[in-house]
């Protein structure tokens, strides 16, 4: 570790690539972080715009919301084993 430093800091040109590389990855980094956040908040405002849609109730809080969505989860859960024991 200490050659790699001792390197970098006596060769000017290594210290930039290096520093440049640096850069490149950690701006590559925030690049899919923006777009994960992107697709979340997608995803976030296409479920409010089908509850508004639908008539049902947006929830207000990040615990209505959760409560919501274990609502529908059992929902599903109890229809799938309706179907799976019905044979489709």
């Amino acid at each position: 570790m200490d050659s790699a430093i001792t390197a970098l800091t006596t060769h000017k040109i290594a210290l930039i690539i290096a520093v440049i590389i640096s850069i490149l990855i950690v701006l590559s980094v925030l690049k899919k972080l923006i777009k994960v956040a992107a697709v979340f908040l997608a995803i976030i405002v296409l479920y409010v715009a089908y509850l508004a849609y639908t008539g049902q109730q947006v929830p207000k809080t990040k615990k209505e919301a959760i409560k919501h969505v274990m609502i529908k989860i059992e929902q599903m859960k109890k229809e799938s084993k309706k179907t799976f024991k019905s044979g489709l």
